[in-house]
């Protein structure tokens, strides 16, 4: 069996509903999916360390996938990226046990490849033609690639501020991008309200389940590559939520299962300038719209996540921690990780990170615990930026005293 998905759960009504009837909202609400699988099967008949001899990629995972028949798969070789034990930064901020998950390893750069493969190989195996979607710039590049892997249409809506490194790649994979004007809530009207005038899927929650279906890997990847333990907690830089979903998720099933003997905490990183999650964590209400984000950490940029109110719920039911950093404390997170550890994350990423700053937080995280930090996406995607705050190179006379100056002055301002 490739998958053993049984159908679709109706997060709304409890229901199952036919995943090839209705592969993206329930009939009778509209509202959100999830993937059901046959787990008491999987675990009868599927060992996870045979699991970890297939060939590398998240369909090696295909039992847990919702897509059926493996000739739909659409692949560019995602998943499996290095959980990297950040031991040099770690000990920098206290902490013996400090994990990155480097998602930019995916093939455009991000963590977004992992939903866009499972995404395009369901819209194949159900006959969708057109994607439409709105994005600060990881997705759509994301969505342009698979669906020119999978012969289908990408149209895609980014934003004045998103990165031009994004857009080229949009081009590049020969779809059609447009900037939408205003924010992403303006972008996500946009995509919505054009959905439904081509008969396209608007590829975002919750219209599009397998997003989160297909991020939940990374939960079995950092499992595996703990030795099928459980972190003691996760944090994931937040905007729309689909990865905090995706963990739950994914740790869920594999607890189930009982590859793994506990769930994590799960925690939340947002901007102060876009921060509608926290904000419902903090009152204890719904999520209400935020004004106009003013993060230039692009990709923490939702001010209206509609899978809020499930993140905010999450983070709770784990007894994990909502925290709320600064632009300036992800560009700082960013250049620590790139000298203490050789990676490059665009800010966004790095506010994993930019969350365990002295100060950030409301509980301390003590230095014995498994600490996994989701870096979702390659610095090389958002120079902008980071650009900016480095300023531009100095410029030399090409003799040693001019260099040996140079130096010197450097050094004396890295004390």
């Amino acid at each position: 069996m490739f998958s053993a998905l049984k159908g679709h759960k109706s997060l709304e009504t409890g229901k199952l509903v036919d995943d090839l009837e209705h592969p993206f909202t329930c009939p009778e609400t509209g509202g959100a999916l999830q993937g059901l699988y046959a787990l008491q099967w999987i675990g009868a008949n599927v060992d996870r360390d045979e699991v970890a001899r297939r060939p590398k990629g998240i369909w090696r995972w295909s039992e847990l996938l919702p897509v059926r028949d493996p000739k739909n798969v659409v692949s560019l070789h995602e998943g499996d990226t290095p959980l990297l034990h950040a031991e040099r930064l770690g000990a920098e901020l206290g902490l013996d046990r400090l994990f990155i998950l480097d998602e930019s390893r995916n093939p455009t750069g991000s963590f977004k490849d992992r939903g866009g493969s499972v995404t395009i190989s369901k819209c194949r195996e159900v006959g969708v033609e057109q994607i439409i979607l709105a994005s600060s710039g990881n997705a759509a590049a994301c969505f342009a690639a698979y669906c020119a892997k999978g012969g289908l249409e990408y149209i895609g809506l980014v934003r004045d501020d998103s990165s031009m490194v994004h857009c080229v790649q949009v081009g590049a994979y020969g779809s059609l991008t447009l900037i939408a004007e205003g924010d992403m809530r303006d972008g996500a009207r946009l995509a919505e309200e054009a959905s439904k005038e081509l008969g396209a899927l608007n590829a975002t929650l919750p219209r599009n389940l397998y997003r989160v279906e297909g991020k939940k890997t990374a939960a079995f990847e950092i499992a595996e590559a703990l030795g099928w333990q459980a972190p003691d907690r996760v944090i994931c830089p937040t905007a729309g939520g689909t990865m905090t979903l995706a963990m739950e998720q994914g740790f869920k099933e594999i607890f189930e299962l009982g590859w793994i003997d506990r769930m994590p905490r799960i925690d939340i990183v947002q901007t102060d300038g876009c921060a509608p999650i926290l904000r419902a964590l903090e009152s204890g209400g719904k999520v209400e719209p935020w004004g106009p984000p003013t993060t230039k950490s692009a990709g923490l940029t939702s001010p209206a996540p509609a899978c809020g109110d499930r993140v905010a719920d999450i983070v709770r039911k784990s007894e994990g921690e909502g925290v709320e950093v600064t632009d300036e404390m992800n560009l700082q997170a960013e250049f620590m990780i790139g000298a203490k550890e050789g990676l490059f994350l665009q800010p966004a990423s790095a506010a994993g990170v930019a969350s365990l700053f002295s100060g950030a937080r409301k509980t301390k995280v003590e230095r014995d615990e498994t600490v996994v930090c989701i870096g979702t996406g390659t610095g090389k995607n958002a120079p902008e930026v980071t650009g900016e705050a480095l300023g531009e190179l100095g410029r030399i006379p090409a003799n040693v005293d001019a260099f040996m100056e140079a130096r010197n002055s450097w050094m004396a301002g890295k004390k």
